[in-house]
């Protein structure tokens, strides 16, 4: 046989091979990289996570300082302002620290012996509340969820030794917002500079308001959760139930969540006052919670929507999930600003002619009052 057909005969086998349904030896070593890429990038994720946590924290915590900052620095130098606004941080942080160390977990402990003695006085209730608290073994659940909590929240020496043991992380965390605090704009400048005068000018309007809606409805949802628990902790003071400064910080917490998370945070309240309370004080408690959520969804949620821009529950409540299941509490808590930040962005880069509906308003009513 001529040599040219043997070396045709190679060719077509080797086509034949690497065809669109063979394998080739780019491909394979594609695939392999891929693989090796990806186990790399995740080792290197999850020896570099805390690390990488603690930048993400302290640019969110710059991001929402900065309006704080400037506030300050009407009346004080810049670096004299980062410095006063560090100090009633330090000084906020410290005083909630010693309130859980000092209050909650006290309280904690005052539930779990005082709890399961309410359900049982719910259940011995000769109406149908005492009867379907029977049915659902009111007492047991509430036994075992009290315990659940005592086993989760530690002891005061333990709060106190992980501070202590955090304490190092936090002034990293600090000096880096310190840095992102001064020079953070500039980098951002810097980063802006790589592209065009006109589009420059554009990214640059549309990533400030993205931060300026962002730190808006952070800090507005903020000021929600310390009304919502004081509002809750006086409930629970009125009511008789034990442990107020616990669900007083439940019902903070759960308030962030949009037009559910009121009515959410007094319901552990509201429970246990069925067997602390008259009725009719449980009803006007009730009626308070009713009248608060109503509110918010409402004036308070159309006035946060307004000023920077809506959210919804479903985002929060996911986002504050996932977080929590990585990184704890702390996870859930910045997930959700991260979540709103995107959000925000993506709001000022995605143009749409429809106008987001909240689960409140009705079209077909407003289209008939206008």
């Amino acid at each position: 046989m001529p040599a040219g057909g043997t070396s045709d005969q190679s060719a077509r086998d080797s086509d034949a091979i690497d065809g669109p349904f063979g394998p080739t030896w780019r491909t394979a070593a594609l695939v392999v990289s891929g693989v090796l890429a990806v186990v790399v990038l995740r080792n290197m994720f999850v020896a570099a996570h805390q690390v990488l946590g603690w930048a993400v924290a302290a640019s969110l915590v710059a991001l929402l300082l900065t309006p704080v900052v400037r506030l300050v620095d009407r009346l004080l130098p810049r670096p004299l302002a980062i410095a006063a606004t560090f100090v009633l941080v330090i000084v906020s942080a410290g005083g909630l620290t010693w309130l859980y160390s000092a209050g909650v977990l006290d309280q904690i402990e005052l539930i779990q012996e005082r709890a399961p003695q309410i359900a049982a006085t719910i259940e011995d209730r000769d109406d149908a509340v005492g009867e379907f608290a029977q049915e659902v073994e009111l007492e047991v659940q509430i036994t075992e969820l009290s315990d659940r909590v005592a086993e989760r929240s530690g002891t005061a020496s333990d709060t106190l030794r992980s501070v202590a043991l955090s304490a190092p992380p936090y002034f990293v965390s600090m000096i880096l917002t310190i840095f992102l605090l001064l020079f953070g704009p500039r980098m951002i400048g810097g980063a802006l500079d790589q592209f065009e005068r006109e589009r420059r000018d554009d990214l640059r309007s549309k990533l400030d308001e993205a931060a300026r809606r962002t730190q808006i409805y952070v800090w507005a949802s903020i000021g929600q959760a310390v009304v919502a628990g004081l509002v809750i902790w006086l409930g629970a003071r009125i009511l008789g139930v034990p442990g107020g400064a616990l669900f007083a910080l439940f019902g903070a917490i759960a308030s962030l969540v949009p037009y559910l998370g009121i009515t959410l945070g007094w319901m552990p309240i509201l429970l246990l006052a069925l067997g602390t309370a008259p009725v009719s004080q449980v009803a006007a408690a009730a009626a308070v919670a009713v009248g608060m959520q109503l509110g918010e969804a409402l004036w308070w949620r159309r006035v946060i929507d307004a000023r920077s821009l809506y959210v919804g529950p479903f985002v929060p409540v996911v986002v504050a999930i996932l977080g929590f299941t990585v990184y704890g509490i702390g996870g859930a808590l910045y997930g959700v600003v991260i979540a709103v930040f995107v959000l925000a962005t993506l709001d000022q880069f995605v143009d749409t002619d429809a106008a987001i509906v909240s689960p409140v308003d009705d079209s077909e009513f407003s289209n008939d009052t206008s």
